[in-house]
């Protein structure tokens, strides 16, 4: 069974069963957040397929991204530097997706990396210096996901990972890499029973250890820029979605956004500054059909939308450091 696509789409009793399993096909993506000056958001948008980018006030949105009908462009990671984005992106519903890269402004998007036949790379997320890019790498058919790395030309690829099927089935997704550099933030899905924890390592693949408690069912890590908290989503199979943070060594467990039962939180990501998260909610439509994006500040005060319009699905947020537009 393979992760769940990036909270894009590649009632209670049955009815909110049906849309946990909605919510969980949308896993936000990894993004990495570093530190800089506080810049553009690029998004996926479920309705289209298609990846945009929008300053924090919701002003100048440019869809970056012109796939043809049935293609899908999602989970954008910006380089440190922002001039660039590397996606996944699949031509057609049939084709494996790809990671791919783009320009700040749109232009010259390309393919990055080479393939393996039949498997999937998703989630990309680029290393501290844009030398090294971590992803996943999703076996043929619906298959198991491993956390893999290249360089940022797309060469040098090995697993950090393994691939683990049967009875002892993960899925490892969602990758990022610490600001330091020397570490990675995951979320493993099916390890010990447990539905879904965001786990670090070293950023050879050594020394994998959980740091979210099983009960939060934790998905969706992204660093804060100062490296000393992991943002992450709760209730990755299940409705009822939070924001938390806690710092890499397990401590200081905090919530973010408040308990909005049977709406949602998913996919947090930090500001350049890292003092304030932007996040995907559905607060606003009762059947679930759509997200839009917010952001907060770490204690949970100040939130506010940031407008793009009603009836979209927002998700896969990276906050990074491309100039504003219009400014």
């Amino acid at each position: 069974m393979s992760a769940r696509r990036n909270r894009a789409p590649i009632g209670l009793g049955l009815a909110l069963s049906l849309v946990a399993l909605a919510l969980a096909a949308m896993s936000s993506s990894a993004e990495a957040t570093y530190a800089g000056p506080v810049g553009r958001i690029a998004f996926s948008d479920y309705t289209t397929g298609q990846l945009y980018a929008v300053n924090p006030d919701g002003s100048g949105r440019r869809q970056l991204t012109r796939g043809k009908p049935g293609s899908v462009a999602e989970s954008a990671s910006w380089s440190p530097n922002g001039r660039r984005l590397i996606y996944a992106f699949a031509p057609t519903p049939q084709t494996p997706a790809r990671i791919w890269t783009i320009n700040s402004g749109g232009g010259h998007a390309h393919r990055l990396a080479t393939d393996a036949v039949g498997f999937r790379d998703l989630v990309p997320s680029y290393g501290p210096n844009g030398r090294v890019i971590v992803f996943a790498r999703c076996q043929p058919g619906d298959g198991v996901c491993a956390i893999w790395r290249m360089r940022g030309d797309g060469s040098h690829k090995r697993a950090l990972t393994k691939y683990r099927t049967g009875t002892n089935e993960t899925v490892d997704f969602d990758p990022q890499i610490s600001p330091s550099g020397s570490q990675v933030a995951f979320t493993r899905f099916y390890a010990g029973g447990v539905q879904s924890r965001v786990y670090v390592m070293g950023i050879d693949g050594s020394h994998p250890r959980p740091v979210t408690p099983a009960a939060l069912e934790a998905d969706a890590p992204d660093w804060s820029p100062s490296g000393k908290l992991i943002a992450f989503g709760t209730n990755s199979q299940r409705v009822g979605s939070s924001v938390f943070t806690i710092r890499p060594n397990g401590s200081g467990l905090a919530r973010v956004t408040p308990d909005r039962y049977p709406q949602n939180a998913i996919g947090p990501v930090f500001s350049p500054r890292g003092d304030r998260i932007v996040f995907s909610d559905d607060r606003r439509y009762s059947d679930y059909c759509c997200l839009d994006l917010f952001s907060v500040g770490l204690d949970g005060k100040g939130e506010r939308g940031i407008p793009l319009g009603e009836g979209g699905g927002i998700v896969n947020a990276a906050w990074g450091s491309a100039p504003l537009l219009g400014r």
